[in-house]
């Protein structure tokens, strides 16, 4: 069954982290990541993102948390994640670690930006 996920505001942001997973999946896991397949087919796109959660790469898993969040949850009830005895809450997860700080204003697509020019800009001789 094929079922279109995505449909308006994001879809650039959420495909661009899509296609941040494609050499990671490919490295990792030998995986050729079809974008368009994983952008309008949900069975592919969830069987991709439980693979990537099981990464060794921190980015891969930040990247598959992303896109899970923002292309499947949205269409899907979101239920709690069970308890590791069937049921039984879990404990509190640990407060997030603190954000090195940015300028006012900036969007995260700005940040991510000047990250990619700054290691750019540091490559060049």
């Amino acid at each position: 069954m094929v079922t279109r996920m995505a449909g308006s505001f994001g879809d650039s942001q959420i495909l661009d982290y899509v296609v941040r997973m494609v050499v990671p999946m490919r490295r990792e896991f030998g995986r050729q990541l079809d974008v368009q397949q994983f952008m309008r087919d949900r069975d592919y796109a969830q069987k991709l993102i439980d693979e990537a959660l099981t990464s060794r790469d921190a980015r891969l898993v930040e990247y598959a948390r992303y896109v899970g969040q923002r292309l499947l949850s949205a269409r899907v009830a979101a239920a709690p994640p069970p308890g590791p005895k069937g049921g039984e809450p879990t404990a509190p997860a640990a407060p997030p670690a603190a954000e090195p700080t940015k300028p006012e204003g900036q969007t995260l697509e700005e940040e991510l930006r000047n990250l990619v020019m700054d290691k750019y800009r540091r490559g060049l001789r």
